[in-house]
């Protein structure tokens, strides 16, 4: 009879931790196909990259952000922030002391390593990996469920998309422009299909003139350049100042003879983040001269 009663009693145990896992913690499974245990509604959030941060505090999460990396500069708040390194290099002793229910990282901005030595200390670590605006979107969707606010990341997603589809709706039967976007300068390096902002030239109403190009970043040279004449060129403040000063270099083309060089803060544009729509919005305007 007692063996019965402890068997009974072992078994209701089981069900009970089971039960409670079930509860207190969900399964996720992140960008690089990593299953995540996280328990639900986290309250100790680490970020470990500036548009990740940046999503946080768009989802009013900000409170529950315990450190974020030195280069999480926006909004104002993410600065006030405890500091645990660079991107490629943070403070994993610093990370641990802290004791987060979760940290968010991502593929290309933190190394691999970084991931596999937090999991020894049976952190949860979120590995994200957007590359197109719709990526980003569903992103900010995801976060919102790992950290119970859905119905925020829902109406800000919906948002985000009905000023995403003004875009859309105004460049449905509107020529295609030929744009040039550079990511720097000494080497000359532009966007290829793959990239969000590639994404976002194309969603904007121009035709982005490395669209074929087999790599997202490719490396190109000015005889390309001129022979694609690009319409419109889009760059960083610096790039386009230099461009703009050193005019004769870049010979005849036509975003040079009519004057459409753009400049475009590289944060707006370069972070998978809730600004980029801002990024598109000001692209658009660049493109066709006006506002959507």
């Amino acid at each position: 009879m007692k063996k019965v009663k402890l068997k009974i009693t072992i078994l209701f145990l089981i069900v009970s931790i089971f039960l409670s896992s079930s509860v207190n913690a969900a399964l996720f499974i992140d960008d690089i196909g990593r299953t995540v245990n996280i328990s639900s509604n986290p309250q100790r959030i680490i970020s470990l990259a500036p548009n990740i941060t940046e999503i946080l505090f768009y989802l009013n999460l900000d409170n529950k952000v315990v450190a974020v990396t030195d280069f999480c500069n926006y909004p104002e708040g993410a600065k006030k922030k405890p500091g645990v390194g660079l991107l490629l290099s943070p403070d994993i002793e610093k990370i641990v002391s802290l004791k987060p229910d979760l940290v968010f990282a991502t593929a290309e901005g933190n190394r691999e390593d970084i991931v596999s030595n937090l999991q020894r200390f049976n952190i949860n670590v979120y590995v994200l990996n957007p590359h197109s605006m719709e990526d980003i979107l569903g992103e900010i969707l995801h976060i919102g469920n790992i950290t119970g606010q859905d119905g925020t990341a829902r109406d800000k997603v919906k948002n985000l998309t009905n000023r995403i589809d003004a875009v859309k709706k105004k460049v449905a039967s509107s020529r295609r422009v030929r744009v040039l976007y550079l990511v720097s300068h000494e080497p000359m390096i532009s966007v290829g299909p793959g990239s969000f902002i590639h994404d976002i030239i194309e969603i904007a109403g121009g035709k982005n003139i490395f669209s074929q190009s087999l790599i997202r970043y490719p490396q190109v040279n000015m005889e390309e350049i001129l022979s694609k004449d690009p319409e419109v060129i889009i760059a960083p403040p610096d790039i386009a100042e230099s461009i703009r000063l050193w005019e004769k270099r870049w010979g005849d083309i036509s975003a040079i003879r009519n004057k459409r060089v753009y400049s475009i803060e590289t944060d707006v544009i370069s972070r998978p983040g809730p600004r980029i729509v801002d990024g598109l919005e000001e692209i658009f305007k660049f493109i066709h001269g006006m506002s959507p």
